[in-house]
């Protein structure tokens, strides 16, 4: 009886219409789900989907800390044990940062002991631009305090720059830096 009253309030070119209606909405909305699927599998496949210091705390905390130590530690050197900072520089820097440290080295060996010079370099600020497969990109901020003890002269003055490190055997290590010249 009630299918009978159904059929009589919804004549059959209104369910005709209705019928049409829901197969066109079906269509759509099926049409703006594989979309929306399509468009959400793009962005996972993007190149920030994949930078792991948006997600991944712990490991971006880790490359931060082991870059600020090595930074620390081959920026700074003492006239009286030069050597002592260039042996940390070969095993906290590889590849490519190796052979520009050396470069910047030069001249700090022929000085440093003339000039008794002492620099301390103070990492104030790291920011991970992309960490990802064992690589990292760090933009780093330091204070520098410059002091010649043959003039009783200390200076200072703000660094920034760019490195590149890489992940290998348990550690994270420079090897490449970017200062930033153009």
């Amino acid at each position: 009886m009630a299918t009978a009253t159904l059929r009589r309030a919804v004549p059959g070119s209104n369910r005709n219409r209705l019928l049409a209606l829901l197969a066109v909405l079906t269509i759509v909305f099926g049409g703006v789900a594989a979309w929306s699927a399509d468009h959400a599998s793009d962005r996972n496949g993007s190149a920030s989907a994949q930078n792991k210091a948006l997600s991944d705390n712990a490991r971006t905390s880790e490359v931060r800390g082991q870059v600020t130590n090595a930074v620390n530690t081959v920026f700074s050197y003492n006239y009286a044990d030069v050597a002592k900072t260039e042996k940390a520089a070969q095993e906290l820097l590889t590849g490519k940062a190796v052979q520009q440290y050396n470069q910047l080295f030069t001249l700090v060996r022929r000085q440093a002991p003339t000039q008794k010079q002492v620099l301390t370099t103070t990492v104030t600020e790291t920011a991970v631009k992309s960490l990802g497969s064992g690589r990292a990109r760090l933009l780093v901020f330091a204070d520098q305090r410059n002091t010649r003890t043959d003039k009783n002269q200390t200076s200072y003055s703000a660094a920034v720059f760019a490195v590149n490190a890489i992940y290998a055997n348990g550690k994270w290590r420079i090897d490449n830096i970017d200062t930033l010249a153009g």
